[in-house]
C-alpha cells in the first residue's frame, strides 16, 4: 500500500513538472502579439477613392450569364492620380478596358471569392500597365467591387 501511494505522488509531481515546462515552453515560442503596446504594425492608411460606376455585361461561355457590379479604385495618395482617373478621356478608356476584361470571364470563375479576387487583381494589372505611372508608381493601389451579382 505504501509504494501505491509513493508512486502515486511521483507521478503526480512528474505530470506537474512536465505540464509546467510545456506551458513555460509554449509561451516562450509563441509568436508575439503585434497589437501588444511596444510593438510597431504597420497599417497603410487607404488612398482616395474614385468610383468607376457600374457594369452589366454578358459572360462568355455556354449559357445565359450576366454580371452586373459596381466598380471603384482606390488610387495612391497623390492628387495627380485622382485627377488622372477624373479626366473623362481616361475615365472612359478605363470603362472600356473593363468591359473587355469581364467579357472573357465565364459564369464559373466568378461564383468564388477566389475567382472575384483574381478578376480584381487582373483589372488593377491591366489599369496599372494603361495608365501612365504618378510620381514613380503605378496609380491604381486596389480594386473594390461596390456591389456584384450573377446571374
Amino acid at each position: 500500500m505504501k509504494s501505491i501511494i509513493i508512486f502515486a505522488v511521483v507521478g503526480l509531481i512528474m505530470f506537474g513538472a512536465g505540464f509546467g515546462g510545456g506551458l513555460i515552453l509554449g509561451r516562450s515560442m509563441a509568436p508575439e502579439d503585434t497589437n501588444a503596446i511596444g510593438t510597431a504594425k504597420v497599417v497603410q492608411n487607404p488612398g482616395p477613392v474614385v468610383s468607376i460606376g457600374e457594369f452589366t455585361s454578358n459572360l462568355a461561355g455556354a449559357g445565359r450569364h450576366v454580371i452586373s457590379f459596381g466598380l471603384s479604385l482606390e488610387l495612391t495618395e497623390k492628387e495627380g492620380a485622382a485627377a488622372l482617373i477624373q479626366t473623362p478621356g481616361w475615365l472612359m478608356r478605363i470603362r472600356n478596358e473593363v468591359f473587355m476584361l469581364v467579357k472573357d470571364r465565364v459564369y464559373d470563375d466568378l461564383t468564388s471569392a477566389e475567382g472575384t479576387l483574381q478578376f480584381a487583381g487582373d483589372i488593377k494589372r491591366s489599369l496599372n500597365r494603361m495608365l501612365p505611372d504618378v510620381g514613380g508608381e503605378a496609380p491604381i493601389t486596389n480594386v473594390l467591387f461596390e456591389s456584384i451579382v450573377l446571374q
